[in-house]
């Protein structure tokens, strides 16, 4: 008998499938968890006699300090967030319920690659090739923003861990790598820097403004609040800390306008079987 593929596009709605999620869920999730705290806590293994190239992921911060270089405990707040709230997504995967199982294997594919991606950015970030470490991220970007696209009304406990964390997360991955890539320190730099951090509105302002997601929102807002802090705590006279928490201001307040009448008026996102067109019933039982 085969081994289960769970990236398989399963529109008879068996269960061959779902033991293959459960494996390669945890697994990712594992592998990511893992050396994330492992090249947290220690850089990697000396590499052909190079030293200056590996830190740890917030060594690099330290060595490489640029425009869009944030507060580590501010990431390590929202990673420890998103591991816990990761760990809730996988244990529906297994419950008796067979809707929860179907809405969560319904991201699954998505999920799973998400994971793969952010370890091998952890890898080539904490190693220095910091070009492939952004293409790893570039790749991760247009897999979220398909699985967004695709299940944008997943139920507030798939939505929150597997869709709205990580992308906003990748979102700001992006412009940190790049800027460390490029090495931007310079005065000609950090002006572009003072420009591009205003991305930040534009694609919160999106998802609120189109989709009414406030949690990509409050999340956007935490990064810049992180960015904000990380700024002012190493040049206080600048203009970028002034820029984030302007921009974490103003997306938290707007993500409150559209939080508060939705959770009031029970706007739940668990419409899965409306809100995904592409999958057929998944079981009968998990």
């Amino acid at each position: 008998m085969p081994y289960p593929n769970p990236f398989g596009r399963d529109r008879e709605g068996t269960e061959r499938n779902i033991t293959g999620y459960k494996v390669a869920t945890i697994l990712s999730f594992l592998l990511n968890l893992t050396f994330t705290i492992m090249y947290t806590a220690n850089a990697p293994a000396n590499a052909h006699g190079h030293k200056h190239w590996n830190h740890t992921i917030y060594g690099l911060r330290d060595h490489d300090y640029t425009a869009f270089s944030p507060s580590y405990v501010f990431v390590s707040i929202y990673w420890v967030t998103l591991f816990i709230l990761q760990i809730g997504y996988i244990w529906h995967l297994f419950s008796d319920n067979a809707v929860y199982v179907k809405q969560a294997a319904a991201v699954g594919s998505h999920f799973i690659l998400f994971n793969l991606l952010q370890f091998a950015w952890v890898h080539l970030w904490t190693r220095s090739h910091w070009w492939f470490s952004e293409l790893m991220l570039a790749i991760n970007w247009i897999n979220l923003v398909s699985l967004y696209l695709r299940h944008s009304n997943t139920p507030r406990w798939v939505h929150l861990p597997a869709v709205a964390l990580p992308l906003a997360w990748v979102e700001f991955a992006l412009f940190w790598n790049g800027a460390v890539m490029v090495h931007c320190s310079s005065l000609a730099c950090r002006i572009l820097a003072n420009v591009g951090i205003w991305n930040f509105l534009v694609f919160a302002a999106f998802f609120l403004l189109v989709f009414k997601d406030y949690q990509v929102g409050f999340a956007t807002s935490f990064l810049m609040a992180g960015l904000g802090v990380g700024q002012f705590a190493t040049k206080a006279f600048a203009l970028q800390w002034i820029f984030a928490f302007t921009i974490m201001a103003v997306v938290f307040l707007g993500s409150l306008l559209v939080a508060v009448p939705t959770i009031f008026s029970n706007e739940e996102r668990t419409e899965a079987t409306a809100g995904d067109r592409e999958r057929a019933p998944l079981l009968q039982d998990a």
